[in-house]
């Protein structure tokens, strides 16, 4: 199955693909396909997102990498698709119109590291507090200290 999936991938799309696990497969995609190759996989029968996680690699010059987990449940097949994103481009397609459970993900991601996903309409602060706004705590370069309260 993931063997089928794997060569319409690189046909389809010419994204580079390497095995990950037993039922995994890793896709390195790029941002400007994101949402065709979403739909082209739920279309494909991966039609349970799991989540959208990101990783700061800024200190090693890298940017961010954003994954997507959607996986196969009849199969119990998944791919992760990961997306770079340079330092200074932050944003990315919305996704949440192909699959709708990836809307908070996408809204934390926004909020914790500040990465815009155009076309998403709910992009508001959902965990932090108002004044938090903007801060990014989760990007290696917070700085904590900053925003500790002192002790008394």
């Amino acid at each position: 199955m993931l063997e089928d999936i794997k060569e319409r991938i690189q046909e389809e799309f010419g994204f580079k693909t390497e095995p990950y696990d037993t039922n995994m497969l890793l896709v390195h995609g790029e941002k400007e396909k994101i949402k065709d190759f979403l739909k082209f996989l739920k279309h494909s029968g991966f039609n349970y997102p799991h989540t959208i996680s990101v990783v700061d690699y800024t200190p090693k010059g890298e940017g961010f990498q954003i994954n997507y987990i959607i996986e196969n449940i009849e199969e119990k097949k998944f791919i992760i698709v990961r997306v770079n994103l340079l330092e200074d481009e932050l944003f990315i397609p919305s996704v949440c119109d192909v699959f709708p459970a990836l809307q908070p993900h996408e809204r934390e991601a926004w909020e914790m590291f500040g990465i815009e996903f155009v076309g998403n309409p709910r992009l508001e602060v959902m965990l932090l507090p108002e004044w938090a706004k903007g801060t990014f705590p989760l990007r290696k370069s917070y700085d904590f200290e900053k925003h500790r309260k002192e002790k008394k």
